[in-house]
């Protein structure tokens, strides 16, 4: 305070500071990782006297830094500027207070409370559900279908540029670019078109702005011809049996509807789907009952593996 010109009775006035302050407390919210963010303090003197003072920043850590500290000096109806600044180094959440020492008798000791939370570095992250597909094995005449699903598990914004197979016969149902928030993810269905009976082994490739990129999915896959009832079964049973299972009872071979009619006895002698375990191909291989056929030479096992591909392939009348 200072000593202006005298009043009516002879005594000196008294120039009084006011000290304000608009901020009580700065929060600095999420800041990244090394990142610095910046913060004005303004210290105002509306009084009609110079404002003397100390500003000091208590902290733990040296996560903050304030300019200018120390002592400093207000005119009446100034203001003074300083420049706090938050650079977290770690995950964390950092506190401090900006201790404001005046002459301003009525606020000689003021606090600015400060907070704040360290996070990392915004990277995106691409998360597979598989490493690999296998569509087994399908008809060449014929398409199989999986899915596979694309997640964003970084704290940045994913961008799936482009998805590319080494195989045409493998295609998907999106386009890229495909953008993904974090959290966010997209299922993919991947479909196995073949061209011809073949193995088809190759990769899909992703490629994105994730560190991980480019990521690889092996896809593979195995396609046969389908095998003709009645171009390659039925002259099989023409050939070798129809002289006991012609139309003198029991089990007839002598067309696709009587093979899949089965016995009134033992029932269906084919299951779809499953070579194996039908009756025909087991009494064909002589492993229950008697060897089929009877009384003639056993069918070569490339014949017999014919007979169980059909099957297999799911019995088709074709």
């Amino acid at each position: 305070m200072f000593l202006g010109s005298c009043s009516d009775m002879g005594e000196p006035e008294v120039l009084l500071p006011q000290i304000v302050v608009e901020a009580t407390d700065i929060d600095f919210s999420t800041v990244t990782i090394g990142s610095p963010q910046i913060r004005q303090i303004q210290i105002i003197n509306s009084g009609v006297g110079e404002l003397q003072g100390e500003m000091t920043l208590v902290q733990d850590n040296t996560a903050y830094t304030l300019q200018p500290q120390g002592v400093f000096v207000v005119l009446a109806d100034d203001t003074l500027q300083a420049e706090l600044v938050f650079t977290p180094t770690a995950e964390l959440t950092y506190t401090a207070q900006v201790l404001i020492n005046s002459d301003d008798l009525e606020n000689p000791e003021l606090f600015i409370n400060l907070t704040g939370t360290g996070t990392a570095l915004p990277v995106p992250a691409l998360t597979l559900s598989n490493s690999s597909l296998n569509f087994g094995t399908i008809l060449s005449t014929t398409s199989s279908q999986q899915a596979i699903t694309l997640s964003s598990t970084g704290n940045d914004t994913l961008l799936i540029s482009s998805i590319d197979f080494e195989l045409d016969v493998y295609s998907m149902d999106v386009s890229t670019p495909i953008e993904l928030t974090p959290g966010a993810s997209q299922v993919v269905t991947i479909t196995l078109q073949p061209d011809g009976a073949g193995t088809f082994n190759g990769d899909l490739t992703i490629n994105s702005n994730s560190p991980s990129t480019p990521d690889v999915i092996a896809l593979s896959g195995e396609a046969e011809a389908a095998v003709s009832y009645s171009g390659s079964v039925q002259p099989i049973w023409n050939s070798n049996c129809a002289g006991c299972h012609g139309s003198n009872g029991g089990l007839s071979l002598s067309s696709y509807a009587n093979l899949m009619a089965g016995t009134s006895s033992n029932g269906p002698v084919v299951t779809v789907g499953d070579g194996a375990n039908s009756l025909i191909i087991k009494r064909l291989k002589g492993e229950v009952g008697g060897l089929m056929p009877q009384g003639g030479p056993a069918l070569s096992a490339g014949t017999i593996a014919t007979i169980e591909t059909w099957i297999n392939q799911g019995a088709l009348d074709n």
